[in-house]
């Protein structure tokens, strides 16, 4: 008994810390949301609905239609339809899966980083400014490679070749 009654005053003494961020966050469309703490924008654990806007995400995001993470997603997305993300520091999946910048793995039919990926793209179509890693799809574009592109066809300005079949890249 005296165990249980230390361990429920150090899990209330650490309420106001967790009460930063949420712990988990139930989306029913948008920031339209409820979470444990009430704080629905930065989220470390699991963020759950249809579809979820998040200011920054440490953990699990998972949403039917569409999932979008403002800021810093750290940790994997997944989404059904369309995953956007600012920052991304892990796993982007989604039939669209788009992030200004991408460390880690984006996973869909259409991958696109506005600026740069270091890891991977794997999808029908494959898009980044650099690319710093690989992209393997149908159709590969980068700017700018210091990796390997594999698909059908590969365009990297800075490749071996502006346009390749099957492989291309610069190392």
């Amino acid at each position: 008994m005296k165990k249980l009654l230390i361990l429920a005053v150090a899990l209330l003494a650490a309420l106001p810390a967790a009460a930063e961020t949420g712990i988990f966050k139930l989306s029913l469309w948008d920031k339209t949301a409820i979470a444990t703490p009430r704080n629905t924008h930065d989220i470390t654990g699991i963020d759950f609905g249809i579809g979820s806007k998040t200011d920054t995400v440490t953990g699990v995001q998972m949403d039917l239609v569409f999932a979008q993470t403002e800021y810093e997603l750290k940790g994997a997305s997944f989404a059904w339809i369309i995953n956007l993300a600012n920052e991304v520091y892990g796993a982007q999946f989604g039939l669209l899966a788009k992030a200004e910048n991408s460390t880690g793995a984006q996973l869909g039919f259409v991958n696109i980083s506005n600026r740069a990926i270091s890891g991977v793209q794997f999808g029908l179509f494959n898009q980044a400014e650099y690319v710093r890693g690989a992209q393997v799809g149908f159709v590969n574009y980068a700017r700018t490679i210091e990796g390997l592109q594999v698909g059908i066809l590969n365009i990297a300005e800075n490749g071996w070749f502006p346009a390749m079949v099957l492989v291309n890249g610069r190392f």
